[in-house]
């Protein structure tokens, strides 16, 4: 079928678009008619419509066939039957020549491969006086390199139906290439291109920057922008590696005056050959790829020393405190709360992370089910163990009814404290909490990309390739002690800094009545 459609030419396109697309129309028009009433309006209790009297109408006897059908009971919901177990694939390593790491996992559902190149850069490698430049670096590579402008890019990925992207985590700088498998090669040596030989042509970057400048200026407009470019500085610090905005697009001062020449030396810096791992997923084999791998990128040779991000810088201590961002009229109020944890990704977090299903990471967890459900004063609340390589956060996000923000920040203390009180994991918290997490991982990885991210998950934080297969039963074995004793280890209420996003004429005197030192940070 890829074969046919390669073959088409454009007379053919034009000769189906004409015989298809100027035919007649057939036009169906379906005019219901009178229908019988909806069987709820037969059920006993208040008749439907506010406006009617309240009368009460007798239900009809259910008959057999409205409760089973074909020996099926259809007043009750089936049970949940047995949940299979995860099947991760086989994960295969080799190495290139100049020492690129790689790790390959077969998936032959779709003739797609999905490759990723992981340079251990990512926003922690920013400079501190040019915050941006990663980003900025990654948004020029397939805007031109030393062979191809950008517009003979975007042609040659369409050609060959290849899609290339680059995108950051804290951690890393990511590359990523989904090919169809018959035009792989062509594929790999084009993200080749990409990756090693970027021009950073002046025009493209005046362009870029100003996409980059104004996705700055979009996210100082949006409450959760604000908060997320506001909070790492505070919590880790300016000097710290993550003490800069989380989208990591960096200072727009540090983004205007950024050179062609500063992209390239921090590309030359950074995307090189001992700081990468490469990942494959799909329809091919590790001894087919191999030599594609080899030919595209064996030769590829470092220059000079590979620099390395300082996380010994120190990070200041941390006390309660509530940083409020004034911004006038705004309809409702971003509470936005942090705090670094003592504990770093490579760790095993799966209590911890299990506990804080219970606290703040489900619907039906403490934090959202308190200003949701009982108390009505949000939309959804969220705590969360954001999870980088090194020193974790613990982040609650609560978008709040302004004239409750002070009280909403007073009930999530108080849910905390209890929490980590004597009102700890249920036995029901439990069993809800582990059964959740069990069941949802068959359908975890059905995706290539689903898998590539577990691989490149499993590297990240130091885990064996069968990370997922003994995940199961490692959730059996917990109990609601160890989730107790996970979270108050790491979590500690007295440490939270709290960003406030709202209206400081409304929300201010709710704020000082919490008896927390509260800092106005300006109109924004």
């Amino acid at each position: 079928e890829l074969a046919e459609e390669a073959a088409l030419t454009p007379a053919q396109v034009r000769a189906a678009a004409r015989k298809w697309l100027s035919r007649p129309v057939y036009a169906f028009t379906l005019a219901p008619g009178k229908r019988d009433p909806y069987e709820e309006s037969k059920l006993s209790g208040d008749t439907a419509g506010a406006g009617g009297g309240g009368a009460k109408v007798t239900a009809a006897p259910a008959s057999p066939a409205a409760t089973t059908t074909a020996g099926v009971d259809r007043s009750q919901l089936p049970p949940v039957g047995q949940i299979a177990d995860l099947q991760f694939p086989k994960i295969e390593h080799a190495t290139l020549s100049n020492g690129i790491p790689v790790l390959f996992a077969r998936r032959a559902d779709v003739p797609i491969v999905r490759v990723a190149i992981d340079f251990d850069a990512g926003n922690a490698s920013d400079p501190k006086t040019a915050l941006g430049t990663q980003a900025f670096m990654l948004g020029m590579l397939d805007e031109g390199t030393d062979r191809y402008n950008s517009v003979q890019i975007a042609e040659a990925k369409e050609n060959l139906g290849a899609d290339i992207s680059a995108s950051p985590s804290m951690d890393r700088s990511n590359v990523y290439l989904s090919a169809l498998a018959p035009n792989l090669p062509q594929s790999l040596d084009l993200m080749a291109d990409v990756v090693r030989h970027p021009a950073f042509a002046a025009s493209e970057v005046n362009r870029v920057r100003a996409q980059q400048l104004a996705s700055i200026a979009s996210e100082t407009k949006q409450p959760v922008g604000l908060a997320l470019r506001t909070l790492p500085p505070i919590l880790y610090g300016k000097a710290h590696p993550y003490g800069v905005p989380f989208s990591g697009r960096g200072d727009p001062a540090a983004v205007a005056s950024l050179t062609p020449a500063d992209l390239a030396a921090f590309h030359d810096a950074w995307l090189r050959p001992d700081n990468a791992t490469i990942f494959v997923v799909g329809d091919t084999t590790l001894a087919q790829v191999m030599p594609l791998l080899e030919k595209s990128f064996g030769d590829w040779r470092a220059a000079g020393p590979k620099p390395v991000k300082n996380f010994t810088a120190p990070i200041a201590p941390q006390q309660s405190r509530i940083l409020l961002l004034d911004r006038p009229n705004t309809p409702q109020s971003l509470i936005f709360a942090g705090e670094v944890m003592p504990v770093v990704g490579t760790q095993d977090l799966v209590a911890l992370n299990e506990a804080n299903e219970v606290l703040g990471g489900a619907f039906l967890s403490r934090l959202n089910m308190d200003l949701r459900e009982t108390k009505h004063w949000s939309y959804g609340v969220s705590g969360f163990v954001n999870r980088v390589q090194h020193q974790v956060p613990y982040l609650i996000y609560a978008p709040v009814q302004t004239d409750q923000t002070g009280p909403s920040i007073a009930a999530m203390r108080g849910d905390l404290a209890a929490f980590l009180g004597g009102q700890g994991v249920t036995p029901a918290e439990l069993t809800r909490t582990i059964a959740g997490s069990i069941r949802e991982l068959p359908g975890s990885f059905e995706t290539a990309a689903s898998l590539m991210g577990a691989m490149e998950s499993n590297v990240l934080y130091h885990r064996p390739d069968n990370y997922y297969e003994t995940l199961a039963s490692r959730y059996r074995s917990l109990t609601a002690a160890e989730l107790d004793a996970a979270a108050k280890a790491a979590i500690d209420p007295s440490k939270l800094t709290w960003v406030v996003i709202g209206d400081a004429a409304k929300v201010k005197p709710q704020l000082d009545a919490l008896g927390i030192p509260v800092e106005v940070l300006g109109a924004k």
